[in-house]
């Protein structure tokens, strides 16, 4: 067995002995007609999880993980049709590095519209602060929080199953070294 295949095992295990609710796995067709779609190809942890284990439901954001491709109820409008629609996400996420555009700093690595390339919605903290996954760029399969102030990835980056694997563990503090 991969050490994915354990590794996702291990979550699906957890998951049930603590009758966590999550919506039900997505068949391999419907990933495979969302990718195709947005023209892009999810991480192999994502895709595995949304199949094996659920999709939507119990996890480390705050108000829970999102439905694949549907967004949080309390986002602006724009920023709704922003994240649903997906008119970005096969464009290569630009972000290497944290950027606090609140503090009227620039990014040489890209716009505040840039931030809309390369990632999907994975869910909310709750004011305004919105985990996502990314799918594209040299930050493909990371975790990174957007907010209305800036864009962080967790640290140490966690690609996505090894943030709810850490989410599972307790871990609650996504910056701490």
């Amino acid at each position: 067995m991969s050490e994915l295949n354990e590794r996702i095992a291990k979550v699906l295990e957890i998951v049930q002995e603590r009758e966590l609710s999550l919506g039900e796995p997505l068949t391999i067709s419907a990933i495979s007609e969302f990718e195709k779609k947005h023209g892009v190809v999810l991480p192999p942890d994502y895709r595995e999880f949304l199949t094996r284990v659920g999709n939507g439901g119990d996890g480390p954001a705050y108000y829970g993980l999102a439905v694949l491709g549907e967004v949080a109820n309390d986002m602006h409008p724009d920023q709704k049709s922003v994240w649903s629609g997906l008119g970005k996400v096969a464009q290569p996420f630009p972000f290497t590095q944290p950027w606090i555009w609140e503090l009227d700093e620039d990014s040489s690595q890209g716009s505040e519209s840039d931030v809309e390339c390369g990632n999907v919605y994975l869910g909310n903290d709750g004011c305004g602060q919105y985990w996502h996954l990314i799918v594209t760029g040299a930050e493909r399969g990371n975790v990174w929080q957007l907010t209305g102030e800036g864009i962080q990835p967790t640290a140490p980056r966690r690609c996505f199953l090894k943030w709810y694997e850490d989410w599972l563990k307790g871990v609650t503090d996504w910056w701490a070294e």
